[in-house]
C-alpha cells in the first residue's frame, strides 16, 4: 500500500515536503491535499512520470491533465500566449479554484494535454501544495487521485482506498474545503468560455473580465483530444447506483414502480420528509450551494460504504450559483 504521512496544512512540515519532492524528482507519484480535492501529482514536464498518472488511475489518454504552479511566472513558461482575460483572472482569482486553458508552449508534454493544443494551468491556494511546487521547481500535473470516473477524494483515506500501491506517498493534510474541483475556463476563442463547472461562478468571471462568458462544449467521449478534464458524459461516480430527479413526482414514480423494494437512500433539499419517509431512508443536504459542495463526495463516499442498493438526489435548482452541483450529479448519474 502507499505510504500515508500527516501533514499540518498551516506549517508543512520541511522534512516530509522534501521527501515527496524527492519522489516527484524520481518520476515517481505522490497525492497531496488541495484546496478543491486531492491530485495525484507527478513532475508535469517529464513524460514517464505523466504516464505514470494515467496507468495509475486507469485514465483515458484523451483526457488532459492539470498543470499546477507556484506563480505567473511559472505559468506562462507553459503558455505560448498570455491574453489580457489570463492576467485579469489571475489577479482575481489566483491562488485559488480557477484552471485557464491556452495554447500550450512546446515545454509541455504532449501526453499532459492528452493529445491537444491547449494546456490547463492552476495555481492552487492550499499551503501544502504550494510548498511542494516550490520544492519540487517544477509544475505537478495533478488530476483527482481516486481511479478515473470514480468519486473524487475529499480525504487522505479515500485516496488509499482507490489507489492504493499505485502511489508512492499520500500526504494527509485534512479534509479539502472547496470540495469539488476548479472552474475551467477557456481563453483561446471568443467568448470567454467556461469547460467545467466549479467554484468560481460564470457570475465571478463577468464581473472580472466585463465581457460576456459562455459555457458548455460538444466533445465526444474518448474519441478527440478534450480541452479540459471533468467533461465526460459519466464521471464522479459512486459504485452504488445513483439517479437524480428534479421534482419529488419523478423521484415517486421511481420508487413506487420501477423499484418499489429496494434499499435506498434519498439525499434532497427541499422536499417534504413526509413524502419520503415510507419508502426510503432520507438525508438533508445544505440548502447553501458552497456547503452542499463542500460535502457531497465526502457524503457518496460515506454511503458506498454503507452499502445500498441504490441513491437517489433530488437536483438542486437551475441557478447559476448551483451549476457546478448540478454538473457532478447529473455526471455521477450519466448510465
Amino acid at each position: 500500500m502507499g505510504k500515508l504521512l500527516s501533514i499540518q496544512p498551516a506549517y508543512p512540515e520541511q522534512e516530509i515536503i522534501a521527501l515527496a519532492a524527492s519522489l516527484l524528482k524520481r518520476a515517481l507519484l505522490v497525492a497531496f491535499p488541495t484546496e478543491t480535492v486531492y491530485g495525484l501529482g507527478a513532475n508535469a514536464l517529464d513524460p514517464q512520470a505523466v504516464q505514470r498518472i494515467y496507468t495509475a488511475k486507469g485514465r483515458p489518454s484523451t483526457n488532459p491533465l492539470i498543470l499546477h504552479i507556484n506563480s505567473t511566472a511559472q505559468a506562462k513558461l507553459l503558455a505560448s500566449d498570455w491574453p489580457e482575460e489570463a492576467d485579469l483572472l489571475a489577479k482575481k482569482f489566483w491562488p485559488g479554484p480557477l484552471t485557464i486553458v491556452l495554447p500550450k508552449s512546446p515545454i509541455v508534454p504532449d501526453l499532459a494535454t492528452g493529445g491537444g493544443s491547449t494546456v490547463a494551468i492552476r495555481m492552487p491556494n492550499h499551503p501544502v501544495a504550494r510548498a511542494l511546487i516550490e520544492a519540487s521547481g517544477v509544475p505537478l500535473a495533478a488530476p483527482s487521485a481516486n481511479r478515473s470516473l470514480g468519486v473524487s477524494p475529499t480525504r487522505a483515506e479515500h485516496v488509499l482506498q482507490s489507489l492504493g500501491d499505485r502511489v508512492e506517498l499520500i500526504l494527509d493534510g485534512g479534509p479539502t474545503q472547496r470540495g469539488i474541483e476548479s472552474t475551467v475556463v477557456d481563453l483561446t476563442e471568443k467568448p470567454v468560455r467556461i469547460l467545467r463547472f466549479g467554484p468560481v461562478t460564470p457570475e465571478d468571471l463577468r464581473n472580472c473580465l466585463k465581457q460576456e462568458v459562455v459555457w458548455g462544449a460538444n466533445v465526444a467521449d474518448g474519441q478527440i483530444p478534450q480541452p479540459a478534464p471533468g467533461m465526460s458524459a459519466r464521471h464522479y461516480s459512486p459504485k452504488t447506483p445513483l439517479s437524480v430527479f428534479e421534482s419529488s413526482e419523478e423521484w415517486l414514480r421511481h420508487v413506487t414502480i420501477a423499484r418499489p423494494a429496494s434499499r435506498r437512500i434519498t439525499l434532497f433539499i427541499s422536499w417534504p420528509k413526509e413524502q419520503l419517509a415510507p419508502y426510503s431512508e432520507i438525508q438533508c443536504m445544505p440548502s447553501d450551494p458552497a456547503a452542499y459542495a463542500e460535502i457531497l463526495y465526502q457524503t457518496l463516499h460515506e454511503l458506498d460504504q454503507n452499502q445500498f442498493e441504490e441513491i437517489l438526489i433530488e437536483l438542486p435548482p437551475k441557478e447559476e450559483e448551483w451549476l457546478a452541483v448540478r454538473d457532478r450529479l447529473t455526471r455521477a448519474a450519466a448510465k
